[in-house]
């Protein structure tokens, strides 16, 4: 083992603590990778600080500017207020409450979704006289279903970033615009009406009703995330530049034209035509899934330059031993499945997804199978209110205790498990 193999070794293994530990924030821990690769001179200016240029960050921020606009917007609002009126069943108030969550998962993630959607939850309880914890558990598993599933928001760059990993381990990327809409469909089909129909009937009934003055209370912190501040004009220039923009996108990837072109072209008008100010895009665009994506790409070009990529391939292999191409990638899963349920899922996601590109690269494995499986494994986190920031806010917001989450997350987590080992593997088998 060489000395610039160990220093990266060192390097990925305290990323990983890290940010398990919990004790620094994701973005923190990556942006610490390309500063410790340089200046160990494992990797030069150009090599550790390359992800700054890349096109999918390029695409993501403005993606992450678009999405700020239409965040400002009362669309959301007046839609929820039209689809919940009198006095409705606890079915037909979550089926009310689950079109904003799968509008807003469009342009942003689960936590932003939930940040919005909790002081309206409470305004619709106030005004139905139901508790809160019928509604806000089931509202956040939506949200965490949802968010990144249609990739028109800052995550529609995503498979570009994961294509970057690949090909800077030496792999071809085979990731495409719909690779995350396809992985994710049969969870969508399933989950989706379990979440609104069973999980609901599950809910505990807490006794939390608003009043209606804590309705009151809850509504100034939630105009300010969904705007209200724009006039008729620019809430309607918002709508049509965001469907042009995501137009723009989708022709693009069709035709293999880079995507992240509509995505600027798309940024620049709103900010041009006053919708959103500078000062307001430059916050859209520091969001921390960026960094995260900056930080980490430098590693896989380092595991790579190293040789630490085959030293990591070689050891996986060994602990697997003769375990079949599905098992390999069920007990991926399980790993980060496991795993996410006490530390944020984010976390285990960026934690292992190199590893698993890496493993895949080194053995000829179609990349997207491990990586797919850290993403899903991760992805499922509806056991406890440490496996999603999201999760977290609703166990406060709704009151619950540990053992509500694990009555209500474990049919969910059941599901979505057995969806994995019968679609993905076959959709995207690891060989």
């Amino acid at each position: 083992m060489t000395p610039q193999i160990t220093i990266v070794l060192i390097i990925f293994l305290l990323f990983i603590a890290l940010i398990l530990s919990g004790k620094v924030k994701i973005h923190v821990a990556a942006m610490m990778i390309p500063i410790a690769l340089e200046i160990t001179g494992v990797l030069d200016f150009k090599a550790a600080w390359g992800g700054m240029l890349n096109s999918s960050i390029v695409m993501m921020a403005a993606m992450f500017v678009v999405g700020a606009a239409v965040g400002k917007t009362s669309i959301v609002s007046r839609l929820s207020k039209t689809l919940i009126r009198g006095e409705s069943s606890d079915f037909k108030i979550m089926l009310g409450i689950s079109v904003p969550i799968i509008l807003l998962s469009c342009v942003v993630n689960a936590t932003a979704i939930m940040t919005i959607m909790i002081p309206m939850i409470v305004g619709i309880c106030a005004e139905q006289k139901r508790p809160l914890s019928k509604f806000v558990f089931a509202s956040a598993c939506l949200a965490q279903l949802w968010a990144g599933f249609i990739p028109i928001g800052g995550n529609a760059g995503g498979y570009l970033a994961q294509n970057t990993i690949v090909e800077n381990l030496g792999g071809t990327g085979t990731f495409t615009y719909f690779t995350n809409m396809v992985v994710k469909a049969p969870a969508i089909i399933f989950l989706t009406p379990a979440i609104i129909w069973l999980t609901v009937k599950m809910a505990p009934d807490l006794g939390n009703v608003p009043t209606a003055a804590e309705a009151n209370a809850s509504t100034p912190g939630a105009g300010k995330n969904r705007g209200g501040s724009m006039t008729p004009g620019q809430e309607k220039l918002t709508a049509v530049i965001f469907g042009a923009t995501i137009l723009g996108i989708m022709t693009c990837a069709i035709l293999k034209i880079n995507t992240w072109y509509p995505a600027c072209v798309g940024a620049m008008v709103l900010v041009l035509s006053g919708v959103i100010n500078d000062r307001e895009a430059i916050k859209a665009m520091s969001n921390p899934v960026i960094f995260i994506t900056i930080g980490t790409m430098p590693l896989s070009t380092a595991l790579k330059t190293t040789g630490a990529d085959v030293l990591l391939a070689d050891t996986f292999n060994k602990l697997t031993g003769n375990m079949s191409p599905f098992m390999t990638m069920v007990s991926m899963y399980i790993v980060c499945f496991v795993l996410t349920q006490f530390v944020t899922n984010s976390a285990v996601n960026n934690a292992f997804k190199t590893l698993a590109a890496l493993i895949c690269v080194q053995n000829g494995f179609d990349a997207r199978a491990l990586m797919l499986s850290c993403q899903e494994g991760s992805s499922n986190c509806y056991l406890t209110p440490m496996a999603a920031p999201a999760m977290t806010m609703a166990y406060e917001a709704g009151g619950y205790k540990m053992k509500d989450y694990l009555k209500m997350g474990f049919v969910l987590c059941i599901i979505r498990f057995i969806l994995f080992v019968v679609y993905v593997p076959f959709v995207f088998p690891l060989q």
